[in-house]
């Protein structure tokens, strides 16, 4: 005979796993969007459209940091071990290490007064820093920074699409789903 506790226990289960299978999707498609963007041309070094940034952010909405730390490290982690590039890691690590604390901050705190597509450009703009800083110095080339006000402006522009299609996914996915 199951105990009294059993049902409440599988339905929390349930819920883990799909919680699981979510923040898995999430990674695979950040990884497909991420792979897909390296199709176009870049007009400067470094400026892409991020649009795979799009599911750290929309977990962080719908799930929380835990979770969007989880998928913007896995996302992270698999794009090294899928191009093995050491530089491209590195720099993207940094960008992370910037930006993803910052939208934690900014979304915990001020997303009352804040928009997400606002926490998102502030995101955008801390990663193009962090990754800026750190090809400055594994290179060894500090004409690089005379690429940043270029790589911001781009930063603002996508920063704010990558905001704003979260901020739809969320709310259309929260009605239809949850």
């Amino acid at each position: 005979m199951p105990s009294p506790t059993e049902p409440a226990k599988r339905c929390l289960e349930v819920g883990r796993t799909k919680k699981t299978v979510t923040l898995s999707l999430f990674v695979v498609l950040a990884l497909a969007t991420g792979a897909a963007e390296s199709w176009f041309p870049l007009p400067l070094p470094g400026v892409r459209l991020g649009l795979a940034n799009v599911l750290p952010l929309f977990a962080l909405l719908l799930f929380g940091a835990k979770e969007a730390v989880a998928v913007a490290g896995a996302r992270l982690l698999l794009s090294f071990f899928l191009t093995g590039n050491p530089f491209a890691l590195l720099c993207s690590a940094a960008g992370l290490a910037c930006s993803l604390p910052l939208s934690i901050l900014l979304y915990s705190k001020f997303s009352g007064s804040l928009s997400v597509p606002a926490i998102s450009v502030a995101s955008a703009e801390a990663f193009n820093v962090g990754q800026v800083a750190v090809a400055v110095m594994l290179t060894s080339t500090p004409a690089l920074l005379a690429c940043l006000p270029f790589i911001i402006a781009a930063g603002a522009a996508t920063g704010y699409v990558v905001g704003r299609l979260a901020e739809i996914m969320d709310k259309r996915l929260r009605e239809k789903y949850l």
